[in-house]
């Protein structure tokens, strides 16, 4: 499955970044996925209130979430989404099948 990692740096990973370039972090960032099996695809980095959102091959959701918490636990960053991609007619098709939702109070 795809995931997208949208970030935004701390102040110590947006300093960290004063001391390192693009291929370096891109190296850094490859090896980590790897070693869970998994493959980094393209890395950006933005203007904006995010500073790079990168796509990664994972096997499943609990693996991105590891590698979420590895990441946060770095202290690099203010903010880090994971962004899991999904099969937009499978989730159409499962809220036709459920139906309505009763506001409650209208049961």
């Amino acid at each position: 499955m795809k995931v997208f990692f949208l970030g935004a740096y701390s102040a110590a990973g947006m300093q960290g970044m004063m001391s390192s370039n693009y291929e370096t972090r891109v190296s850094a960032v490859k090896q980590m996925v790897e070693k869970v099996g998994g493959k980094l695809g393209n890395v950006t980095y933005l203007q904006g209130p995010f500073d790079v959102i990168a796509d990664v091959e994972l096997d499943d959701y609990e693996t991105a979430s590891g590698l979420h918490a590895n990441m946060m636990l770095s202290g690099g960053w203010d903010e880090l989404l994971i962004l899991p991609e999904m099969n937009v007619d499978k989730a159409i098709k499962a809220a036709r099948t459920a139906g309505d939702y009763p506001l409650p109070g209208q049961e």
